[in-house]
Parts: structure tokens; sequence; C-alpha cells
């Protein structure tokens, strides 16, 4: 063989390997949406959020969106009622949520510093970040007067 012809042969394995690539991102990634958009509906219909979604991840390896498909895949197959179990499993190996985790803005951490007696809004955003994480969401709402 010559070499203009095993360049030629590379470049059409290139092209080859590459339109495949192409094809696997094209067609097989929507349908994997699709697949999921079942679980995301039910996952944002649902009494959990951002932070519950993080801690359910955490505990498979997941990230986020992996802890809302898992929580949106328990509700669909009627165990809902196991996702408490797996965020305090989840609390118990260590996994946390922090302050940009409870989509509060920070006019929300001055309130919630005034509310609580906190000289600085630093400490309402901790204290914030770790009730969101034990499931007390309710106790900072209330405090924002929600």
């Amino acid at each position: 063989m010559t070499n203009r012809f095993k360049t030629c042969v590379r470049r059409l394995s290139a092209g080859l390997l590459m339109s495949s690539a192409i094809a696997l991102v094209m067609f097989g990634q929507p349908a994997r949406a699709m697949e999921q958009q079942r679980e995301y509906q039910a996952f944002f219909g649902s009494r959990y959020n951002y932070c519950d979604a993080k801690l359910v991840g955490a505990l498979y390896g997941q990230d986020v969106e992996g802890g809302k498909v898992i929580i949106g895949q328990k509700i669909l197959n009627g165990i809902g009622d196991n996702v408490p179990v797996v965020l305090r499993e989840s609390r118990v190996q260590g996994a946390v949520c922090e302050w940009e985790d409870t989509g509060l803005s920070y006019a929300d951490a001055q309130t919630l510093a005034e509310t609580w007696g906190f000289s600085d809004p630093y400490q309402a955003k901790l204290r914030a970040a770790d009730l969101f994480t034990n499931g007390r969401e309710q106790q900072v709402r209330n405090g924002l007067g929600q």
C-alpha cells in the first residue's frame, strides 16, 4: 500500500468514527432525556428541593440532576416513602448543603440575620444551609415570613 492510500484509509476511518460519535450524541442523548422527563416531573411536583436532590445524588454517587431522577423514580415506583430514609442515610454519610444550594438571596440572608438575631448575614447563611441539610426548610421560610 502506498502512503497516499494509507492516509486516505486513515481519514476515512476517522470520518466514520466521528460520524458515529456525532450520531450517538444526536440520537442517543435526547432519548435518554425523554426517558427521564417523567422522573423530573415527579421530582418537581414533589415536596423535595434542590438540597434534597444534592443529598440523594451524593449517596448514590450522582450529581444533583441524578438525585432529582432518583427521587422521581422512587415516587413513580410507589416507594416515595423511602426518600426520607435515603436523605437520613446521606446525612449520616456526611453529605451537606451549602448556602448556594438553598436558592435564597443575600437579601434573604440579611432578613434571616435580623429575624434570628445574628449580627452578620454570614451566620444566617450557615444556619439556613444547616436547616436545609436537615430537612427543615420550613423553619427558614418561617424566618422569612413565608
